[in-house]
């Protein structure tokens, strides 16, 4: 992504409507292949902006939005964002057009869940949620934001995969355990690149922590329909353990593994460990007293990674202050997430003191 793109316009729409939703925005999320049969990665197409929201019941509503500057025929980019849906499991699609679609191409996208607008158009439906649309009032409704976090992993080659996982696999990732085990495999292999010195890395780890507070947060729903809130730590640790590794039987093929390395004096596979697991069981039992928060948590780490990454805003710290004043479970649940992120990992205790730095300058 660059500022010379000529649909960067339109995706700044897309994410101003997340944003107003209240929808956790993404910005171009890279989709691969289901399984991959070759020796090589690839990218079978890509979402230009892309919506999560995680309702008080804890259902994931996904929706995508295409961006198209050329000239093309509006039913079948409808077509095309209908398959997209299908594949990605999403629910609806709004395709921001160059030019107005037929009225008719329009009613049977509809069919298909997808919005046929163009700019003037959408804006108009956005406007009927929020007048406040039109204004840039938070750090993630401003491009440039986006283009300031996405440079620093182009200018830091160690960090580069690891945000394209954290852009494109993590927002798609539908089985939250495997992917809190993947984010923590792939946070252990670079681990060692992290300087708290540099400011471009506090906005790397902001953004690990709000990767790690969304996938928590489809956890914490999950958990809250199956466990008794009034359950013992045992049964408690039981539960949360199989549902981590998949169920019971994979857990006990996970142990079996675990004792064949052990004999065989050989080092175990980074998937087969969980660093600090007492800690991390506390931790989920903490998110537990209040689910729906861990999801606004997710967004407010999302517009503090952008923060660190550009310059900071008066306007939009008040906009932040006023999130912060909202809710007193925001503060407390990063500060715990991020603090298990950091001994879990064996990070810098600066990325710490840095967010707490943060958190009061907003108060």
């Amino acid at each position: 992504m660059a500022k010379t793109d000529k649909d960067i316009h339109q995706k700044e729409l897309a994410l101003r409507f997340c944003v107003l939703s209240g929808y956790l925005p993404f910005l171009e999320v890279n989709v691969e292949n289901l399984r991959e049969l070759s020796d090589v990665s690839t990218t079978i197409t890509d979402v230009d902006a892309l919506g999560i929201l995680i309702d008080a019941s804890g259902s994931r509503r996904m929706t995508i939005f295409d961006c198209k500057t050329s000239k093309s025929s509006p039913i079948n980019r409808a077509f095309w964002a209908s398959g997209l849906m299908s594949f990605i499991e999403s629910d609806q699609a709004f395709v921001i057009l160059r030019r107005k679609a037929p009225e008719a191409q329009r009613l049977s996208a509809k069919k298909l869940n997808v919005h046929l607008f163009d700019e003037n158009q959408f804006t108009h439906y956005a406007e009927a949620y929020s007048l406040s649309f039109k204004e840039d009032y938070s750090y993630c409704t401003h491009i440039e934001n986006w283009l300031s976090l996405s440079e620093i992993y182009k200018n830091y080659p160690a960090f580069e995969k690891f945000g394209e996982f954290l852009d494109s696999e993590v927002p798609i990732e539908n089985d939250p355990a495997r992917g809190v085990k993947r984010l923590f495999s792939a946070l252990k292999k670079g681990r060692g690149e992290f300087n708290p010195a540099k400011v471009q890395h506090q906005a790397i780890f902001q953004h690990v922590l709000m990767s790690f507070c969304y996938l928590l947060s489809m956890i914490v729903h999950d958990l809250k329909s199956v466990i008794d809130y009034d359950s013992d730590k045992e049964t408690f640790e039981k539960i949360l353990k199989y549902y981590i590794w998949n169920g019971r039987e994979s857990y006990l093929t996970r142990q079996r593994l675990k004792e064949m390395f052990s004999h065989n004096n050989q080092s175990i596979d980074s998937e087969l460990e969980f660093s600090n697991w007492s800690e991390f069981v506390e931790l989920v039992r903490k998110l537990l007293d209040a689910p729906a928060e861990v999801f606004k948590a997710s967004l407010f780490a999302r517009e503090l990674s952008l923060r660190t990454a550009t310059n900071q805003d008066e306007e939009k710290d008040k906009y932040l202050a006023k999130i912060l004043s909202s809710s007193s479970r925001i503060r407390q649940f990063l500060f715990s997430q991020a603090r298990y992120l950091q001994r879990a990992q064996k990070l810098p205790t600066e990325f710490i003191d840095r967010l707490n730095q943060q958190f009061d300058e907003l108060a």
